[in-house]
């Protein structure tokens, strides 16, 4: 972790603006060349199109996985290994 990506991880988020702030934060990362998207991987469910987002920081090599807020689930942005 470092500050070109993120320096926590977000176990959900706890309401819309929380999260709208987050994913601008993110948006201006990927924009500036900080962090890529590197995948989409689908939950498999076959009446959802649903899964996480995978992230890599360009400078420190963290890997992050999203998880989009939807209704009632919070979503989430955490480390992967």
């Amino acid at each position: 972790m470092c500050n070109n990506c993120f320096e926590k991880e977000y176990y959900s988020f706890p309401s819309e603006k929380y999260w709208l702030d987050f994913d601008l934060e993110l948006t201006k990362k990927l924009g500036s060349n900080k962090m890529m998207n590197e995948e989409f991987k689908p939950d498999g469910k076959r009446d959802k199109d649903d899964g996480e987002y995978i992230y890599e920081c360009l400078t420190c090599k963290q890997k992050w996985k999203l998880k989009d807020p939807d209704y009632s689930f919070r979503g989430y942005f955490l480390k992967t290994k």
